[in-house]
């Protein structure tokens, strides 16, 4: 017996050491980290799932220690009998830019601008990380005041198209231009495609902005919420089985219920406003084989605004009692993705989905109501490492109602004739539209070394609102001087429809041809960082845009397509990195002009001759510091020489001058945000505060005139506007 006990002591006793090691407050795995045992001098691996094991470890006194770049040490004491135990490594910092370098991002259009999620989430001004308003920091959107519509290079909000996954929307802002309809976490990418971008799209001739949704996550359910004092929201996202995940997103804003408030303490308050929104989001991803994914995105937005004119506008007696609008709209984006081979890949995509805009002025109201219909086809072939093709197909369909009880205002040089003199127009019509249109991407190159690449493309678009076939020639090519410079210039024609009232049986032209832009344009982005993250980004563009066949009011024919145009500049675009601070100059210069029947060549409404954003950002572990400056030309406008009185209707009608020969004050704004996270083990708190225009700059966007235009004050823009919230994740 005392041989045996002497035997089986003598082996040694092991030890039960294993666990998992995670990113506290994210709750990301951790694999491929070492995990040591002193003072025994083990050391362990963890694997895939972020576990780790010491089979050889004996008992006694040791001490369990992580030492990984960009995280705080982990050292614990008495860790030798611990069995799947779970360490939580903390970041050093949680607020830096981490894994998306813009410069690396793939591009297939040269032209494009884009912002990852990573990016617009971070950005001054952006109002909480919002997606297009971070996109108003890129190089050629204008500032656009409160308007709800982006502005892209000197040309008419009109001419600015928007897209989500590829589909077109009515709108991509909320109620006057705070925040975007899906919520910023759900959105992957917000891409600008200004003056010479690519074939896959058309009927916008200043640019298009495209939102593009995330994937859900599949490794465990992830939440957000967050509040503030304008809205609040939620998302969650996670895996159903190992084949499919989901994403669910929502926001409501209150701010209309403040303002109410406000007015009901305040007996002088004269104008009662009461904005509200809401958006909802929600998006599906299955991996249905081995060669076919689908993605099935659904949003859904809804707009209000409220006013009560207790008062008769100063001059335009006719117009007081009740100010109702609402705009929603919702879409259903199916997409499969599939890949035919390892050369070809093909994607379909469909928008099914209802557009709605209602106003009602005093009892005078316009009401549309829409189905809409999209599909989106491509194949993309690679033949080789010389080229590749993209054949694809972009197609539209509308069945509308509209009914109308408005007088018609409108003057050339934005002032409008008093509300009660203008001819009335009141009708209901129903009808469908369709918009074909077919397009060919080509990439060439002469070898498969050569620095050359040729992009000729060509669009086809049909358009049964007036009957218009256009052929659209697009050429782009690239230069490759070395792997951080790049060479690019573009040529191509634009083509989009004229608006509905301009092509109207009753009050428009049949005739209408549809407006169309010659782009050219020549740049190139030169990367100076040596290890691919630290240092300078530079890109310069130059564009102009002959713009042919522009729509005005025509005494005759209602619309004619008489106006012609033209926009000329260039823009800058500089970003540094270093270590905690991010900094970018963005500037552009332009000249937008148009000629307008009978009046000469004038400034374009939109012509804001130099704009500059300064934005600087500085992260130190758990502290964002952010900040945007922006300086605008103001904007042309047309001043009124005097009023003449009409007595039928107690009115008086103003009197133009030049039209748009004076300019408002320049605008300026300086926006700060700052962020701060709190971690615990399995999930992160960060409190923000977000001040737009902390100086309270009084810029100027319009006149308010007196009954008989003799005085006049200046309209201000958005005051100083300080948003406080909190927002969690896990």
């Amino acid at each position: 017996m005392k041989i045996f006990l002497l035997i089986l002591f003598s082996f040694p006793v092991f030890a039960q050491v294993s666990g998992t090691l995670i990113e506290r407050g994210t709750r990301k795995i951790l694999p491929e980290v070492n995990v040591f045992l002193l003072p025994q001098k083990l050391k362990a691996t963890t694997d895939a799932s972020g576990k780790f094991s010491f089979p050889e470890a004996v008992p006694g006194d040791c001490v369990l220690i992580v030492n990984l770049t960009g995280y705080q040490k982990y050292e614990k004491k008495n860790s030798c009998a611990g069995t799947d135990q779970v360490i939580y490594l903390e970041k050093v910092s949680y607020t830096g830019f981490e894994t998306t370098v813009t410069g690396k991002v793939v591009k297939r259009d040269d032209q494009s601008h884009s912002l990852t999620q990573e990016e617009f989430i971070k950005t001054p001004g952006s109002f909480g990380g919002d997606p297009v308003r971070a996109a108003q920091n890129l190089p050629g959107v204008a500032n656009n005041g409160a308007n709800a519509q982006i502005i892209i290079q000197g040309a008419s909000p009109d001419d600015t198209g928007y897209v989500i996954n590829g589909h077109r929307v009515p709108l991509v802002f909320h109620f006057g231009g705070l925040s975007s309809v899906i919520t910023p976490n759900a959105v992957e990418r917000v891409d600008l495609l200004p003056s010479g971008y690519g074939p896959e799209y058309s009927r916008a001739i200043g640019g298009i902005v495209g939102l593009t949704t995330k994937a859900p996550k599949k490794d465990r359910f992830h939440g957000m919420a967050f509040v503030d004092l304008l809205n609040s929201g939620a998302m969650i996202e996670g895996p159903i089985d190992d084949k499919s995940s989901i994403l669910v997103a929502g926001r409501y804003s209150y701010i209309g219920q403040v303002l109410k408030a406000v007015a009901k303490e305040n007996e002088d308050f004269e104008l009662t406003a009461a904005p509200s929104y809401y958006d909802f989001t929600t998006i599906y991803d299955r991996k249905l084989n081995e060669k076919n994914t689908l993605k099935a995105t659904m949003v859904a937005s809804k707009d209000q605004l409220e006013l009560v004119l207790n008062k008769a506008a100063n001059n335009d007696t006719d117009l007081r009692g009740n100010f109702f609008s609402s705009t929603e709209f919702f879409r259903v984006i199916p997409q499969i993705n599939t890949e035919i081979d390892g050369n070809t890949k093909m994607e379909n995509s469909l928008g099914l989905g209802h557009d709605s805009l209602f106003v009602d002025i005093g009892g005078r109201y316009l009401d549309v109501d829409s189905t809409v219909i999209s599909q989106r086809s491509e194949i993309a072939r690679t033949w080789n490492g010389k080229s590749k093709s993209y054949i694809g197909l972009d197609n539209y369909w509308q069945d509308s109602d509209v009914k109308v009880n408005l007088p018609n205002v409108y003057s050339v040089g934005g002032v409008n004739t008093p509300f009660s003199v203008g001819e009335n127009r009141k009708f209901e019509s129903k009808g469908s539209q369709t918009y074909l249109g077919a397009y060919l991407r080509q990439e060439l190159k002469p070898t498969e070394e050569s620095p050359w690449t040729f992009l000729p493309n060509v669009r086809v678009d049909h358009f049964t609102i007036n009957k218009d076939t256009r052929f659209s020639p697009r050429f782009q090519t690239r230069y490759q001087v070395d792997p951080k410079l790049l060479l690019r210039g573009s040529w191509g024609q634009y083509v989009q429809t004229p608006q509905p009232q301009e092509t109207s049986r009753l009050y428009g032209n049949k005739n209408i041809r549809s407006p169309y832009a010659w782009h050219y344009t020549l740049g190139f982005t030169k990367d100076f960082r040596e290890d691919g993250s630290q240092g300078w980004e530079l890109t310069n563009n130059y564009f102009y845009k002959d713009l042919k066949d522009l729509v005005y009011p025509d005494f005759q024919k209602n619309y004619a397509n008489s106006g012609t145009g033209n926009i000329i500049g260039g823009e800058i675009q500089a970003k540094y990195r270093k270590n905690e601070w991010t900094s970018q100059f963005v500037y552009t210069y332009l000249k937008s002009r148009r000629h307008v029947p009978g009046y000469g060549t004038t400034p374009s409404e939109y012509d804001q001759t130099h704009n500059l954003n300064l934005i600087g950002a500085y992260n130190k572990e758990r502290w964002t510091y952010s900040a945007r400056f922006r300086y605008v030309t103001g904007n042309p406008y047309t001043p009124i020489s005097g009023a003449t009185f009409d007595a039928d209707n107690d009115v008086y009608i103003p009197s133009r001058g030049r039209i748009y020969s004076q300019r408002f004050d320049s605008f300026n704004q300086l926006d700060i945000r700052i962020d701060r996270k709190y971690i615990f083990d399995e999930w992160i708190l960060t409190a923000y505060l977000d001040i737009l225009n902390i100086y309270n700059s009084r810029n100027s966007q319009n006149f308010e005139y007196s009954y008989d235009y003799t005085e006049k004050k200046k309209v201000r823009g958005l005051p100083i506007l300080p948003t406080i919230g909190l927002k969690g994740e896990f």
